[in-house]
């Protein structure tokens, strides 16, 4: 009976990884000599706000704020400003490589993620499409060269398919999925439009990057807690916990971001990178190649395979 719980268990782990393969994000210590992107990648149309210019808007607004959400306004400033981020992100589109950990070896491959904005983040219409390349070992095991899978939110359920193939997710996939719509760092830039509630933490020194920390809570009672650089006031980390069955311990994950190559879509900060850990081990790696913001979307494709 132990063994066959530990099996389900380690089931449920190895397929979060797979369906994971997509949303989350954070640059560790290192972002202390890569967080100053060079001049040269700084377009003039796509300028973000400077320090200076992020500490004056600070002031200009803390009276009314407690210290904690005046914080996060200045985050929300250093990503683009509330105003930019809901006019451009309402649909977005963006591509990448993924590489994920398994048993027989690194799964590598590429990932296509579309989401459209509601009112409230867990709301958000999202769809991933993956195409992976199984490891050497697994191939020579007679496994296929590759396979596509495709997983997405609704607004009410999570449905999938495989190799084009409607199958029914597991209980675990479907909340796996379901859990980056309120565990991103865009949770952090929703924060007033969410409802969720704020509290700073005692600050901490990451690799020598000195960060504030700060814990979100949702009005669902979900709980992730952020690492934001004090010098640049960038997210670089973000953590969070999941359950999936009442008998075992809940599974901690930890996403880093990256910033380098400096990435700016219409006026807002991208990660350029994530790398997320699960219990304190390799999971997967996410490298954004392309995106398209305020992009033109048909919402059947978060309804149906068979709309491209």
């Amino acid at each position: 009976m132990i063994n066959e719980q530990r099996k389900r268990s380690l089931s449920a782990r190895n397929m979060f990884c797979l369906i994971l393969a997509f949303a989350l994000m954070a640059a560790p210590s290192v972002l202390s000599a890569q967080d100053t992107p060079p001049a040269k990648e700084q377009k003039k149309e796509e300028k973000l706000p400077s320090p200076k210019e992020l500490e004056k808007a600070g002031k200009s607004q803390a009276p009314q704020m407690t210290t904690v959400e005046a914080l996060a306004e200045l985050v929300i400033i250093a990503y683009g400003g509330r105003d930019q981020l809901k006019k451009v992100r309402a649909a977005i589109q963006e591509e990448g490589a993924i590489r994920l950990t398994s048993d027989q070896g690194d799964i590598t491959g590429t990932y296509v993620v579309r989401a459209m904005r509601k009112e409230k983040t867990w709301l958000d219409l999202m769809r991933t499409d993956l195409e992976l390349n199984p490891p050497e070992t697994a191939q020579r095991q007679g496994a296929a060269p590759s396979v596509k899978y495709t997983i997405a939110y609704n607004g009410a359920s999570v449905w999938s398919a495989q190799n084009n193939q409607y199958i029914t997710p597991r209980t675990e996939a479907s909340a796996a999925y379901r859990a980056q719509l309120t565990h991103d760092y865009t949770t952090l830039l929703y924060y007033k439009e969410d409802g969720s509630k704020l509290e700073l933490r005692d600050p901490e020194t990451v690799v020598g990057v000195q960060t504030n920390v700060v814990d979100l809570t949702t009005p669902e009672g979900e709980k992730t807690r952020f690492w934001i650089s004090k010098s640049t006031l960038r997210i670089v980390h973000l953590e969070y916990e999941l359950k999936f069955m009442e008998d075992q311990p809940p599974v901690k994950y930890r996403v880093s971001l990256f910033y380098t190559p400096y990435k700016v879509i219409q006026n807002t900060l991208v990660p350029s990178r994530r790398v997320m850990m699960q219990d304190g081990k390799f999971a997967q790696e996410m490298t954004l190649s392309s995106a398209q913001y305020s992009a033109k979307l048909d919402p059947e494709i978060f309804q149906h395979l068979q709309i491209q």
